[in-house]
């Protein structure tokens, strides 16, 4: 056996506790749940209840700010607390209930502002960015601490690919689950759909908190990891991220991955309706497609997110979680270039009516591509992170668990913002607009100088062009993350010897930590 295999075998067999794996990984259910509706945000306020694009574009420019600011901020402040609990866990625990209030508050805006009236618009914009600033916070809060969690969890790579993928797993059931009712109830909506879609946010509010509490109760912090000695500055924060060659594509790809996401799940209805060819109460070549005819595209997307998770388990066993991540990139890039040629409309079609899909098997191929790309993100995000932060140990002797979190999504958070705002904005300029003051109706629909052709090209640039263009540059951007199998291989060896040297140092003869009392 190598000195190397040998000093490494620590972060080969760091398994966690029965209770651990499940408590942790039913952190996900929450933001797979929420995840599911803030997805359809746009859907709601933009579509159904009427509110401008343009100041959609201002308020996600103000919230964009907030979020820049946010996340490095409460980054910093968890970094700060010791408790006997850790750094992290007390966090979650008091913040869960505001995250599920801050979640109903989003969409309940009072009805007698639907419309897209002048007068109505500046209220509307007013309860859509605070709501949104609000439970962002939360979000903020929460899911820094919880992504903190999984680094120091264990350092084996098999054991935090395994908690992923049961991440992974149980994010797809949750946010489907919480996913498929919000898109039935927002696609071609009326009052008792927006009703009925409303009683189940107040539902998935409620069930939410239930992980929460076994998060709390069953995941355990690491006391040695409690740093001793003064507080991280918000200055030296980001020269600790910023100095860690891993840490600055991790960014760029934190960013890119998160765009990609939320641009999907904005688009979701959109696609539905426009390039599913579900699309009801406008003029129409064929009344007769149904859900059955856009099937092809349904199994193909699901054949691939399957296909996906299978090869993508594998790649690492030959080569890297690098590699994985760059293959997906790559597939997401191909498959949703394929799916946005194959929306495009005929020559022939009709100006003032829509036309169903005609090339709906090209389509569901590359979305199925695509697909087959993305669930690389559900599996090795984390695991990425962790060796990021792994690193950043190796080289300043701590560890900033939530710092990496927090700055990290100096990119990602705008992203989401730029997510929000470029569908309904694209999707205008292709000639959408607010129509119908009829509170029984979507406010949304194509203006009369538009054509039902360019109004699904301007569908399919903002809901799949833009992902591929995102895909491709990020693919690019990933040839110089720089830990690859060498690398982490050397990095365990010397973390290994850090980390009986702070158990040494930092832990009492009870196993507790020195630094609180």
């Amino acid at each position: 056996m190598s000195e190397t295999t040998q000093k490494s075998s620590h972060f080969d067999r760091d398994p966690v506790t029965t209770k651990e794996y499940i408590g942790y990984n039913m952190g996900a259910l929450p933001g797979a749940f929420f995840g599911s509706f803030m997805g359809q945000i746009q859907a709601f306020y933009y579509k159904w209840m009427g509110l401008g694009y343009g100041l959609i574009i201002i308020a996600q420019v103000l919230f964009a700010v907030w979020n820049v600011l946010n996340d490095p901020l409460f980054g910093i402040l968890q970094n700060r607390t010791k408790t006997r609990s850790g750094r992290y866990i007390p966090w979650i625990k008091w913040c869960a209930p505001f995250f599920s209030v801050a979640f109903i508050l989003v969409f309940i805006p009072p009805g007698e502002w639907k419309g897209g009236a002048d007068e109505l618009q500046v209220p509307l914009f007013i309860w859509y960015l605070a709501t949104q600033a609000l439970y962002d916070t939360f979000f903020t809060i929460i899911y820094l601490a919880h992504v903190a969690l999984l680094p120091q969890m264990t350092f084996a790579a098999t054991e935090r690919t395994k908690i992923s993928v049961l991440y992974a797993i149980l994010s797809v059931i949750g946010g489907f689950a919480a996913g498929l009712l919000p898109l039935l109830f927002l696609t071609n909506p009326d009052p008792q759909k927006i009703q009925l879609f409303q009683i189940l946010v107040y539902l998935f509010a409620g069930l939410s908190l239930i992980p929460w509490i076994l998060v709390v109760k069953w995941v355990k912090e690491r006391p040695e990891f409690l740093p001793p000695g003064k507080d991280v500055s918000l200055l030296e924060s980001f020269k600790i991220v910023f100095r860690n060659p891993s840490g600055r594509i991790y960014i760029i790809y934190d960013g890119i991955s998160v765009g990609i996401l939320n641009i999907l799940l904005t688009g979701l209805t959109f696609m539905f309706e426009w390039l599913f060819g579900l699309i009801s109460g406008v003029p129409r070549v064929n009344p007769n497609w149904t859900f059955v005819d856009a099937l092809p595209a349904v199994i193909l997307l699901v054949v691939g997110a399957v296909a996906g998770v299978i090869v993508q388990l594998q790649i690492p066993k030959n080569r890297d979680i690098k590699t994985a991540i760059q293959v997906g990139l790559i597939f997401q890039a191909v498959g949703f270039f394929i799916a946005f040629l194959g929306t495009l409309p005929g020559p022939g079609a009709p100006a003032d009516a829509y036309s169903d899909p005609s090339n709906i098997w090209l389509f569901g191929a590359g979305i199925g591509i695509g697909f087959f790309g993305l669930v690389t993100d559900f599996v090795y995000h984390n695991p990425m992170r962790g060796d990021t932060i792994d690193y950043d140990e190796l080289k300043t002797g701590e560890r900033h668990e939530s710092i990496y979190a927090g700055i990290g999504c100096i990119f990602s958070k705008p992203m989401i913002s730029v997510a929000l705002a470029i569908v309904p904005a694209i999707m205008t300029a292709f000639g959408f607009e607010n129509k119908s003051g009829d509170p029984s109706l979507p406010a949304l629909g194509v203006s009369d100088t538009g054509t039902y052709p360019m109004a699904v090209i301007g569908v399919a640039v903002a809901t799949l062009l833009v992902p591929a263009i995102l895909a491709t540059i990020g693919a690019i951007a990933w040839k110089w993350y720089p830990l690859d199998r060498k690398a982490l291989d050397a990095m365990h060896v010397e973390l290994a010897k850090v980390h009986e040297q702070k158990r040494a140092e930092r832990l009492t003869e009870a196993g507790g930590s020195k630094f609180v009392e």
